[in-house]
């Protein structure tokens, strides 16, 4: 099959793409970067971005699949309305494009983040609504790009849509926010956690979802990809388990977490990164929904998450590789 990807160089596509290439596949890659003098026979490159309806074209002409992973990610408490805009219209751009060169499969990555977590306590599966989070952030913007995605279904083409929870797994090679949190609680450089927890989810899993829904699945239909829910305390024990040594930190209250915010807002200015958190990043902590079901992916796509407690031991193994943990 010959299959067009957005984000291939992203975390979950650097774990797809080779995944996809063993199954017998050629790729075409959207990228915003010089792509490689030499690419192998089965990988093509086009030069372009989401917003570029020119490179769009070139990247969907003559292909079976769409596989869109590319999305602005951030967790700033402020609305931002350009990654609103680069998010929901570079789908637009990128649906209408594939509909109109004959594309049959599209597959949108979405999140767990583009649904209503609440009640937190209750069985949460596709049927929930759209988040009704802050406009124009990033939760937001993935609702409505789901959306926009979903409704490209039909007219020769059949759209899935696959929302994730929090990615974590091997092959973290940036590493991600959750990737960083396990390297520094292993190596000890955290000196408190915060409440809350969110929904765990292995990358190797999620791609093989991907690939699934090349194949599998009802068009038309979003399926939430799940693995086990795990507070930051879980996550810290589980590591100490796993290091042979306990790990035990304290939670710092939610009121010394807010308090505190002015403080990291300040320092990430005067070092010139990002916060160590945000409003937004404790929000998703302690406002995660607990029972999130994938049965729907279970039953249509063969997803089966592998156990928490593998992946994080497979994640550390990997960073003990890079260097990453001592």
């Amino acid at each position: 099959m010959r299959i067009a990807i957005t984000g291939a160089s992203g975390y979950l596509g650097n774990v797809l793409t080779p995944l996809l290439l063993s199954n017998g596949h050629s790729l075409r890659l959207l990228t915003r970067k010089a792509p490689p003098v030499h690419p192998p026979d089965t990988v093509e490159y086009v030069y372009g971005d989401l917003l570029n309806n020119d490179s769009l074209q070139e990247l969907v002409k003559d292909v079976d699949a769409v596989i869109h992973l590319a999305a602005v990610i951030s967790v700033d408490d402020r609305p931002d309305e350009k990654l609103f805009f680069t998010n929901t219209n570079g789908t637009r751009m990128l649906a209408a494009a594939a509909q109109q060169a004959g594309v049959k499969r599209f597959i949108h990555l979405s999140s767990v983040t583009a649904y209503q977590q609440a009640p937190y306590e209750e069985r949460m599966d596709e049927s929930r609504p759209p988040t009704t989070d802050t406009r124009h952030n990033y939760d937001h913007s993935k609702a409505v790009s789901q959306a926009i995605a979903l409704e490209h279904n039909g007219n020769g083409m059949e759209v899935l849509a696959l929302a994730p929870t929090a990615v974590m797994g091997p092959y973290d090679q940036q590493p991600s926010l959750i990737g960083k949190a396990i390297v520094n609680i292993y190596n000890g450089n955290i000196p408190a956690l915060f409440p809350g927890g969110v929904d765990f989810v292995d990358v190797r899993d999620v791609a093989g979802a991907i690939v699934s829904a090349l194949t599998k699945g009802t068009p038309g239909q979003a399926y939430l990809l799940s693995g086990q829910w795990a507070s930051l305390v879980t996550l810290a024990k589980a590591t100490g388990n796993i290091k042979g040594k306990p790990i035990s930190l304290p939670v710092v209250p939610l009121w010394l977490v807010f308090s505190m915010l002015p403080f990291v807002r300040m320092l990430a200015a005067l070092r010139g990164g990002a916060p160590y958190y945000t409003r937004q990043s404790v929000y998703n902590l302690i406002y995660s929904n607990k029972k999130i079901d994938h049965s729907k992916a279970q039953a249509e796509l063969g997803f089966q998450p592998r156990a928490f407690t593998d992946t994080l031991q497979d994640t550390i193994d990997w960073f003990k590789q890079t260097g990453a943990i001592k």
